[in-house]
């Protein structure tokens, strides 16, 4: 079987490497700068540091095609990324989170490219080393990597800030992110990639595949509204006056549980479903989940309604994930893979970044209850416009009288 090519044990590691770095940035620093007294609006603009996510589509026909040393074309730009994101954390741990704002959202974006650029050989990765029955196990297995990432990054990070401070801290991080370097000559580089050329493609993506410009259109309702919520659900616990080390971990038991409970369930049920079928199933589940909250968030107490909609954001993420990623993967063509998802991933980012930038404003104007409505919305738009994209690809046959 193709999964041979990734131990499972060497597939959850480098997704926790990756994540580690990108959990820093979107869980630890928020809450850090935010109990620091930055306004709603900053830390809903620091959230544009991972505009790199964004447009790492340009870059990625290059990541697809050059192997820059003998570890071959996958492992030898996972080994590259891992190495400068160690470097670069070793940095920001001499800034200080509190008056360097500026220098921290540069280092900030330099890490988020480094992470993004990573993501474009480990979902190429993917893709070519599972077969398509294997892809929503790949998909769960990355998502637990996630997990390990976000506790490590999120909150361990900030439980140690708390005990030894900012830059002890990162300079630890820093040094187990070098340890994680070592996973990359565990695994064997996928075979489908050896004999192929150096060159880059040439070819526009927008030309090659119009399929991912209607995935494009369909996904960015239910992102946007999602990360509106995410940039927001931690902020509104350091409001009610929860330790910044008690925020941390509530993300990180949210996050665990709800990988070891609904990602394992949406696998189980991709694995019987047409990818793009389990994208509407999965849409309507989340839309009518946040509706439902959203009503019970007005009668409950505040503080339990907070905790618990840290769960429900999470819960959605992590079907969201599977579902996506298994999406996306069965678009991508052999070879082009990691241009191709990383495509689609980037199109995630442009519109998840939109819902960052404007978390801040909408919170401040309308209040926290708004952030569990949106995401609602947002799925059950993306839910509708999938099954009109489906519908209209398959008419149904007129009947023969």
């Amino acid at each position: 079987m193709a999964i041979r090519y990734m131990p499972h044990i060497g597939m959850v590691a480098l997704a926790s490497q990756q994540y580690l770095a990108i959990a820093l940035i979107y869980s630890a620093v928020p809450v850090i700068l935010r109990a620091n007294g930055a306004s709603l609006q900053l830390v809903g603009l620091y959230s544009t540091a991972f505009f790199a996510f964004t447009v790492s589509f340009l870059w990625a026909p290059i990541v697809d095609r050059w192997s820059l040393n003998r570890l071959g074309l996958r492992r030898s730009w996972i080994l590259l990324t891992q190495v400068v994101t160690t470097t670069v954390l070793a940095v920001m741990a001499f800034l200080t989170p509190k008056t360097d704002l500026v220098q921290l959202f540069l280092v900030s974006l330099a890490l988020a490219s480094v992470a993004a650029t990573q993501r474009i050989a480990t979902l190429g990765y993917i893709a070519e080393a599972l077969d398509p029955g294997e892809r929503p196990l790949g998909a769960t297995l990355l998502g637990w990597g996630r997990v390990i990432g976000h506790v490590i990054g999120g909150a361990v990070c900030l439980q140690l800030i708390e005990i030894v401070g900012w830059r002890p801290t990162l300079l630890g991080l820093a040094l187990l992110l070098a340890v994680f370097v070592g996973w990359v000559f565990a695994i064997p580089e996928p075979l489908l990639f050896k004999n192929q050329s150096r060159s880059p493609q040439r070819q526009s993506i927008f030309l090659r595949n119009n399929g991912l410009l209607t995935t494009a259109a369909l996904i960015a309702p239910g992102v946007a509204g999602i990360a509106l919520a995410f940039a927001m659900v931690q902020l509104r616990l350091v409001d009610l006056g929860f330790a910044a080390a008690d925020i941390g971990w509530i993300g990180a038991i949210s996050n665990v549980l709800t990988y070891t409970i609904i990602a394992p369930l949406t696998t189980a049920i991709l694995a019987r479903t047409a990818p793009n079928h389990g994208v509407i199933w999965s849409c309507a589940v989340m839309a009518i989940g946040f509706g439902a909250f959203a009503i019970i968030d007005r009668y409950a107490d505040v503080r339990v309604s907070a905790v618990a909609s840290v769960g429900i954001v999470f819960a959605a993420l992590a079907v969201q994930h599977v579902t996506f990623t298994n999406w996306f993967l069965a678009l991508a063509r052999p070879g082009k893979a990691g241009t191709d998802v990383t495509f689609l991933t980037s199109v995630m980012s442009a519109f998840a970044l939109m819902g960052f930038a404007a978390s801040g404003f909408i919170t401040a104007r309308f209040g926290y209850r708004v952030t569990l409505i949106l995401p609602g919305l947002g799925y059950a738009l993306s839910g509708l416009l999938a099954a009109g994209f489906i519908r209209a690809a398959n008419p149904t046959p007129p009947r023969v009288a």
